[in-house]
């Protein structure tokens, strides 16, 4: 043992020192798995110190290789902690397992430096640490198994709450690897040279494990190793039964008086009994590590039969996904459409078809210069989704990209190719015995979404022929709708041409008329003072209503120019209602009908052009007053309306309403048209 320990140890360093640099060339940013490795080291230095070196007058070898066994758990729980988070607290630091870990350290170090008994790390001080319990000692031994517990939790929270299988597996590898550790360290301060020896080999796999979970992705399959390690044992068991029955059998016989006949016959039912068990074994034993396997060629047909009739785009969506359902054994299926984005060259627009609630957002982009598009775009290639959120090939994904497929619920996803252009990704949730995706399992959905490719395909342009085809219909009918209205608007122009013929010659033959009148009175030398006044201001009315009617054809002309200047000012609808209505005031008795105003006195003042806002009233109260039949009833209205949304301010609300013949709804909107009228142009009353 004293040749055997330094040469183990020695090998133990020189392994060390090869890991180290095989981990700076792999993966040189991983600080922890580095800092381990170093320390793994040191402790394994500081063993082939002498047993009687004394470092202090209380701390010796044993003490400080306790401390540094110590400092490897902290840094070593700090690369489990940081490995086993969930993707998004990958980054945080494990700061209060650090500060636990520090302050076990000091106080620690404080108990060693005030005791008058220092056994920690020496030979046999755990078989007296429970009849002679020191400080130091309780504080070591409360410090490794509070912190043993807490790394053990981690991991088997993180194997709880894992969503997809792969991680899963990974958090039970690090299980694995802490208990192999831990195991190490506790041979290892033990002090016994034996244990030291065997806990020295101990830590020195641990480590080595933890470097192998850290540079590859994809750990060993513990549930199909497991499920190996069983078919084995339950083989060996199976050949030791049946040889032991038959050696158990033959020493019975005797060649000489049975023949060999009997002989032969035992065996080969042996043989036939050990063939029907073994594969009884194989059986059992495949079902607990990686589950039922799916016949590719078989999915495959009956895929293909299943999508080969289906030419509605949600029909292929529903037989897609129920088919892989049935032949991939998964929980769920999905099947994304990829469209080139509107007026973007770098972006592709991902839609996954609506089938599941459990997904915030059905709509995402992929990025033509993402790791994730070439590899689906340009090597036709499946992912996982463990992959893509491990695999470093896709470190460079985008975030957005990212977190959208890790909502999305799905496990696997394989490109849908049509003429070398991606239109789609098939995907696939969990398996129903929440086994990992494995690569024959890719290779089968990267078969299946190539068949889909062409249905795919037809599906979605007998969709865009069907949009197209109501877009038309659409289109006719707005055609239709637009030609009733320019047959309406043709109407209204020559309405419009019938009304202000008959409005201007009213004016007009007043003018002919008294200027005719005139002229007899004129050369019959009949004018008088009265009269001529009179005629005069009969003149002055006439042109002051084709004035009228001409300033309003001009109003028409500059809206058509967006020319017409507003001026603002603070007035009150009060006002503008009074001065609107009250050169109405004789028409309105003339007619016999009866106007009211209510609620404008409370209303609060307004920015508006005063001049135009009384225009606006009178001309809707003429229209009243000439639509209404005599005896009728004219109501103006005014209401403060509040703001209904964010932003919005208060409104008045000016109505006007009449007994008269009334605006049917379909021509509402016609109504503000140029020259629109909704009436028979007959029916018009100049007053």
């Amino acid at each position: 043992m004293n040749t055997l320990l330094p040469t183990v140890l020695t090998g133990c360093l020189v392994a060390y020192a090869l890991l180290f640099i095989f981990v700076l060339v792999r993966k040189a940013g991983h600080l922890w798995l580095s800092l381990t490795i170093l320390l793994g080291a040191a402790v394994t230095g500081l063993a082939l110190l002498p047993a009687d070196t004394i470092i202090t007058e209380n701390i010796r070898r044993g003490f400080v290789i306790t401390l540094a066994l110590a400092a490897l758990l902290i840094v070593f729980g700090a690369l489990v902690l940081q490995d086993t988070a969930a993707p998004d607290k990958r980054k945080p630091f494990p700061v209060r397992w650090l500060i636990l870990g520090v302050l076990w350290l000091v106080f620690l170090v404080g108990t060693a430096l005030t005791s008058s008994q220092m056994v920690v790390g020496e030979s046999e001080w755990l078989v007296h640490v429970f009849t002679q319990p020191t400080p130091t000692a309780v504080v070591t031994l409360g410090g490794f198994a509070l912190l043993s517990l807490i790394l053990l939790s981690a991991a088997f929270t993180a194997f709880y709450n894992a969503i997809l299988p792969e991680v899963a597996n990974r958090a039970l590898f690090w299980v694995m690897v802490i208990s192999v550790v831990l195991m190490g360290i506790v041979l290892f301060v033990s002090g016994a040279e034996v244990m030291t020896l065997i806990g020295s080999l101990t830590i020195l796999a641990g480590i080595i494990g933890a470097a192998y979970a850290k540079i590859s992705y994809r750990v060993l399959d513990i549930r199909a190793e497991f499920g190996t390690a069983a078919q084995a044992v339950m083989l060996l068991l199976l050949t030791t039964a049946v040889l032991f029955f038959g050696i158990a059998l033959t020493t019975t016989f005797d060649l000489a008086t049975q023949g060999v006949v009997p002989l032969i016959a035992l065996s080969a039912a042996l043989a036939a009994l050990y063939l029907l068990l073994y594969q009884l074994a194989v059986l059992i034993s495949s079902r607990l590590s990686r589950g039922a396997r799916t016949d590719p060629a078989e999915a495959t047909r009956r895929y293909s039969l299943q999508i080969s009739n289906a030419l509605e785009l949600d029909s292929l969506i529903d037989i897609a996904t129920r088919t892989i359902n049935a032949v991939m054994r998964v929980r769920r299926a999905a099947v994304f459409i990829v469209t080139a984005t509107e007026g973007s060259n770098t972006s592709l627009e991902l839609y996954m078809m609506p089938q599941y609630g459990d997904v915030k957002n059905h709509r995402s982009y992929l990025s033509t210069s993402s790791p994730l598009y070439e590899h689906f775009a340009k090597h036709h290639a499946p992912v996982s989704q463990f992959e893509l959120q491990f695999n470093p090939r896709f470190k460079n994904v985008p975030e957005s990209e990212q977190e959208y497929f890790r909502n999305t619920g799905m496990s696997a996803y394989a490109p849908i190719i049509a003429e070398n252009r991606l239109i789609g990704l098939l995907a696939c949730g969990p398996k129903i015995d929440d086994v990992q995706f494995y690569p024959h399992d890719l290779t089968l959905l990267a078969t299946l979404a190539n068949q889909t490719g062409t249905a795919l395909r037809n599906a979605r342009l007998v969709a865009d022929l069907r949009r197209l085809n109501a877009s038309a219909k659409a289109l006719n009918s707005n055609l239709e709708a637009a030609k009733d209205q320019m047959e309406k608007l043709d109407s209204v122009k020559t309405d419009f041409i019938t009304i202000a013929s008959h409005e201007l010659r009213t004016p007009l033959a007043q003018i002919r008329g008294y200027t005719d009148i005139l002229d007899a009175m004129n050369e019959e030398g009949m004018l008088e003072t009265d009269q001529v006044a009179g005629m005069v201001n009969n003149l002055r009315k006439a042109t002051e209503r084709m004035e009228e009617l001409i300033t309003a054809m001009l109003d028409v002309s500059q809206l058509d120019v967006d020319a017409m200047d507003l001026r603002f000012a603070q007035t009150s609808m009060e006002s503008v209602v009074r001065m609107a209505i009250e050169p109405l005031n004789d028409a309105i008795r003339q007619r016999k009908l009866s106007l009211s105003a209510r609620g404008l006195r409370g209303l609060p003042a307004i920015q508006g052009d005063l001049q135009r806002l009384v225009q606006a009233v009178r001309n809707i109260v003429v229209n009243a007053i000439k639509f209404t039949p005599d005896g009728g009833r004219i109501e103006i209205t005014g209401n403060l309306r509040p703001a209904n949304h964010p932003g919005e301010i208060d409104h008045v609300l000016i109505a006007i309403s009449d007994t008269g013949v009334g605006i049917d709804k379909e021509n509402l909107e016609l109504i503000f048209r140029k020259f629109y009228r909704t009436f028979d142009p007959t029916l018009h009353s100049t007053g």
